[in-house]
């Protein structure tokens, strides 16, 4: 289990890397709440090219789910979720719209995850008389559905010691019907003898991904708090909803 949670935090930062060091596209928002009925049943995506070179991209909806470790598992979703367009060619420093519209179960009881993979695709050049060798980027925009009065419930169920590479674990319950982020919550730390609190962005610097899918169970690494006896830890989970 840790292995594996290792490798994921590994991979996480070499492809942020490579997206940062790139710069041949952006996408915005990465991040998406929507409603299953209504104005906000719909949104805007915008994709930019900021490179010097005509961008074509190709978008595909797939349906999310999470097991406890994080790996995410995906299914085509074009019956739930309408992109259009599905393909663009976009010109040096333009960008492009895409809407976005939810076509799924208006009477949905909890929050679903998608995601609209925004792949980059090879452009075939005419005046090109050599290979040439391009990294070809793709972006997991994540997309919310989330009925309306849903709440996310989030608890440590437990806390261990990962001696191997110096990490706690924490085995975290979502028991509510909405997706919850641990960045967006407060916590208070304390081994019985010191306690402390930790807010948003303090808890995404120790944690590799928080998102918690609703009525799961997650398994995080996080990095350590000094000199705090992780035998008598406690955490309590305060959000603000």
């Amino acid at each position: 289990m840790y292995k594996w949670i290792m490798q994921q935090w590994i991979v996480l930062c070499l492809f942020s890397f490579t997206c940062l060091s790139a710069h041949a596209f952006k996408v915005e928002p990465m991040s998406i709440e929507m409603t299953p009925i209504g104005k906000r049943a719909q949104m805007t995506m915008r994709i930019e090219n900021s490179s010097t070179e005509p961008l074509m991209v190709e978008l595909s909806p797939v349906f999310m789910t999470m097991n406890e470790y994080g790996k995410e598992t995906t299914t085509p979703a074009d019956d739930e979720l309408l992109v259009i367009p599905v393909t663009a060619i976009i010109e040096p420093g333009r960008s492009q719209s895409i809407m976005v519209r939810y076509l799924g179960d208006p009477s949905i009881t909890e929050s679903k995850a998608f995601r609209v993979a925004v792949k980059q695709v090879a452009v075939q050049r005419a005046s090109s008389n050599q290979g040439q060798v391009s990294l070809l980027l793709q972006f997991n925009t994540l997309i919310n559905v989330q009925p309306q009065n849903a709440v996310s419930q989030l608890a440590i169920k437990s806390i261990e010691s990962n001696e191997k590479n110096n990490k706690w674990v924490l085995e975290v319950l979502n028991s509510g019907n909405s997706y919850g982020r641990l960045s967006n919550t407060t916590w208070k730390i304390s081994d019985g003898t010191k306690s402390t609190y930790l807010k948003g962005s303090e808890i995404a610097k120790r944690i590799p991904g928080t998102l918690v899918l609703p009525y799961s169970t997650r398994f995080f690494e996080m990095q350590p708090l000094k000199d705090y006896n992780v035998n008598t830890l406690s955490i309590e989970i305060d959000q603000d909803q």
